[in-house]
């Protein structure tokens, strides 16, 4: 299923971003966003700049239709940049994609 508004609450997102450091973004995301040249300290930078505008679409996941995920696309550091985060209470890091929209 998709929709075109935002199913979480980005200040949420954000807190939890700034609050969880590094632990913020699945092993994936961190790994996608080192290979762009990006340090923790420069992603947590573009999340915190993401603004309701720049969503491309919720979703939810493929297992689980009650999963609902938020797409962002934002241009920071001369690229185009795909996010996708998640809230799960705390359980589990918001950040779950982080990677060039198309490399």
């Amino acid at each position: 299923m998709e929709k075109n508004t935002p199913h979480y609450n980005l200040a949420v997102i954000k807190a939890d971003v700034m609050r969880l450091g590094d632990r913020a973004f699945t092993h994936i995301a961190r790994r996608t966003g080192f290979a762009l040249g990006l340090d923790i300290t420069e992603m947590q930078e573009i999340i915190l700049k993401l603004q309701r505008n720049m969503l491309y679409k919720s979703m939810t996941t493929y297992e689980d239709h009650r999963i609902w995920q938020d797409v962002y696309h934002v241009t920071s550091h001369d690229l185009e940049i795909y996010i996708k985060v998640t809230y799960c209470s705390g359980s589990e890091p918001p950040v779950i994609s982080f990677k060039e929209k198309n490399p």
